[in-house]
């Protein structure tokens, strides 16, 4: 049984207590501390692969729409597909899920230095993104069948804080892997850390949710992919999903921000580089070091996180998501590389915090037998949403300018949660829903 979260005790100094207690969960509760050492070296491998493929492409094959395209089709799987993905996950054991596809995807990656075509290079990249559009939603949905009630804040802030982590150390590790043993080696350190997390994810003991109608079973993964039934999975994904968004305005309002969130992030990504090569032109690299910020920053806000479980969810997500496109608004104005880069790691601790609200509030407001599909839909249409504000992005500055287009990306970041602030920042009525407690079997499909 995991442990349970400890409190700070009463005339503490609070937030060291509460950083100890962040750490005493991880070290006691061994399922939890076994899925965050897992999803950090999944996600190390993944990172450094996707500094990997363009390089590989380029060296093998020369630069060209190619390089763009064959990075691209290792996300299009979850764009179009990644919806059908979370009934699977749900009527499966998420463990099982992510040991299947955590195998897959690590060998279909290991694959990539045998090709000698461009041709299966891209098949590659499709059945590698078809491993990864599984492996983050049966994460999310394992999660809270790990953490027991009370310990939500600091188990996803652990698992935010990996997640991070892990986007900071990818690109750190594949620069230098690549210079020291060359690019073909990164691809097998992907399918290394794959198989090692696996080790990790066969030991995770998992709590299971209330049991499925036996009428709404599925045979199995294989079964779910066949065709024929994939359709089936897609529709019923989106309604399950429909029928929590229309039953909670609070979900809603989440659920809204954080695809909002998705199409700043991906217009921001582009108007970064715009934005340091313009008016920083005298600070090579200044790039790397404005996302290298924003990997800081995230790694700090998950972990500082927890400390905020002392204050009204709704409220603190709000003024963070807020304070984030104040960050991204004031950023053309600041005439100072060192400002921005301090700015940028401002802006990743605010989204990392959010995020880490974000998980704790959708773990409480639905079940954990639901989880698969929620997430599914908002990958998938996050993944959309992300690929659309980079191309809107790139529209952008040359109409407005870099400036005004930065300005813009910051009001996406904050207008959404000023707008739907009422139902977040409104106390959720009832308990939180939790593994610990009983579940009664929504009315929705």
């Amino acid at each position: 049984m995991a442990a349970k979260e400890s409190k700070p005790r009463a005339g503490s100094d609070g937030k060291p207590a509460e950083a100890l207690a962040l750490f005493q969960l991880l070290r006691r509760n061994a399922n939890l501390r076994r899925l965050v050492v897992s999803v950090l070296l999944m996600e190390v491998g993944q990172w450094a692969t996707w500094i990997a493929i363009p390089l590989f492409v380029i060296e093998r094959h020369g630069l060209g729409l190619n390089v763009g395209l064959t990075t691209g089709l290792v996300a299009l799987p979850n764009i179009f597909l990644g919806v059908a993905v979370g009934n699977i996950v749900d009527r499966n054991n998420p463990r099982d899920v992510l040991v299947t596809s955590a195998v897959f995807s690590g060998l279909m990656v290991a694959l990539f230095p045998l090709t000698t075509a461009l041709w299966q290079v891209q098949v590659l990249a499709v059945l590698v993104g078809i491993g990864y559009m599984f492996v983050v939603p049966a994460a999310l949905a394992l999660r809270p069948r790990v953490m027991d009630a009370g310990s939500e804040m600091s188990g996803n802030g652990l698992v935010v804080t990996a997640q991070r982590l892990a986007r900071f150390i990818g690109p750190a590790v594949a620069g230098p892997g690549i210079a020291l043993v060359g690019l073909s080696w990164i691809f097998v350190l992907e399918g290394v850390m794959a198989l090692i997390a696996t080790l990790f994810f066969v030991r995770i003991s998992s709590r299971a949710p209330v049991e499925p109608d036996p009428g709404n079973r599925t045979a199995g993964i294989a079964a779910a992919l066949r065709p024929a039934n994939w359709a089936g999975e897609l529709v019923g994904g989106v309604r399950s999903v429909a029928g929590f968004l229309r039953g909670s305005p609070r979900l809603t309002a989440l659920t809204v921000t954080v695809l909002t969130y998705y199409l700043a992030f991906g217009a921001g990504t582009v108007l970064l580089a715009a934005y340091s090569l313009g008016e920083f032109r005298d600070v090579p690299g200044l790039l790397g070091y404005l996302f290298g910020a924003l990997g800081l920053g995230g790694i700090a806000g998950a972990t500082l996180a927890p400390m905020l479980g002392r204050y009204r969810s709704g409220v603190v997500y709000v003024v963070a998501s807020v304070l984030e496109g104040v960050a991204w608004l004031i950023l053309p104005w600041t005439g100072s590389a060192t400002g921005a880069v301090l700015l940028m790691f401002i802006a990743g601790a605010l989204e990392s915090a959010a995020t880490v609200l974000f998980f704790t509030e959708v773990q409480h407001l639905v079940p954990a037998e639901y989880t698969g599909r929620y997430y599914a839909t908002v990958l998938s249409v996050g993944d959309a949403c992300q690929l659309a504000g980079r191309s809107l992005g790139g529209f952008l500055t040359p109409v407005i300018g870099v400036s005004w287009a930065v300005v813009s990306v910051g009001a996406v970041f904050a207008l959404p949660a000023i707008l739907l602030a009422a139902p977040l920042v409104r106390e959720a009525p009832g308990s939180p829903l939790t593994t610990d407690q009983p579940r009664k079997k929504p009315s929705h499909p």
